[in-house]
């Protein structure tokens, strides 16, 4: 990995992740990584293997790095979501038992602002979405939202895709900096790509994916924003995606095309410092435009 400072984020992320016991030594291979929803063990990406994945997509990277994209991202995906759920709570305990958790900051230099913990309920997730997570009734990566069209995958299917775990059921690969995300009129252009701005409803924001200037980009899933909170809060000691701050966040790659008769559900995640004082996961149907709401997206590599 020759750009210094991926290295030092592949570096701060790992151990953020291994710090929150989402890494934990494997039985078998004894390497640390995670158990999967296969029950199959996932080694963590060493950095030569992120290194490698860099080197080959070289061409794609130097577009988008001058397009914004220049915070490397590694998300566990095989990863059983309630497992990283619960990882979160821990954190989220642990941060506020040692003084240690504040708003998102959208400069460095900003002032540390606490932030109050719902000690009771730290994440809130709506049951019927926690009764269908790992299973086939949540689609991952839908090229549109159509029960029947929606040309996505299931969770074991992404797991095994190596164009979105370029390292077996792991994501690597490269996100936008900003901890807020531009609201409606801030987008900036950068290379001829336009930030996604919260002004449209997920059907919008794919359709805007699929097109040219965002090539190689694909929606956030449950697991990278779980991934994302847990390694901002213990590198910052900040919580991310705060509805205050119009933050709260489309999961564009976590789909459910039907449940309990609503069709064309797209999840949410936002942290709320107002109300709840907790992490909320939820869901709306895709063509809601929701004020506050925004989205983010990811460059995922493959060899």
């Amino acid at each position: 990995m020759n750009d210094p400072v991926l290295e030092q984020e592949y570096t701060s992320i790992i151990a953020a992740l291994k710090k929150a016991e989402v890494i934990t030594l494997l039985p078998d291979s004894k390497t640390l990584g995670v158990i999967g929803i296969d029950g199959k063990e996932y080694p963590t990406p060493s950095q030569e293997q992120v290194s490698v994945i860099i080197a080959a997509n070289q061409p794609l990277l130097e577009k988008k790095m001058q397009q914004g994209f220049t915070h490397l991202q590694i998300t566990p995906i095989a990863a059983p979501a309630p497992y990283l759920i619960d990882r979160v709570k821990s954190a989220l305990v642990r941060h506020a038992a040692e003084g240690k958790l504040f708003q998102t900051k959208q400069h460095e230099q900003d002032t540390d602002i606490p932030v109050q913990l719902n000690k009771k309920e730290t994440v809130w997730m709506w049951s019927r979405l926690r009764q269908i997570l790992d299973t086939p009734s949540l689609v991952y990566f839908p090229r549109e939202y159509s029960p029947h069209k929606h040309q996505g995958f299931t969770k074991e299917e992404a797991i095994q895709n190596k164009l979105l775990c370029g390292v077996p059921g792991w994501s690597v690969g490269l996100i936008e900096s900003d901890t807020v995300m531009p609201q409606p009129g801030q987008g900036k252009t950068l290379a001829g790509r336009k930030q996604l701005e919260g002004v449209f409803h997920p059907r919008e924001f794919l359709q805007i994916l699929n097109t040219p200037p965002y090539q190689g980009e694909t929606g956030w899933v449950l697991e990278d924003l779980l991934a994302y909170f847990i390694t901002q809060l213990e590198i910052t000691n900040q919580v991310s995606h705060d509805r205050v701050d119009g933050n709260a966040l489309w999961l564009l790659g976590t789909y459910v095309p039907d449940l309990e008769r609503t069709p064309n559900l797209v999840l949410i995640g936002y942290w709320s410092r107002d109300v709840g004082r907790k992490l909320y996961l939820a869901s709306h149907r895709s063509g809601n435009r929701l004020k506050g709401c925004v989205v983010r997206s990811m460059v995922r590599l493959s060899l």
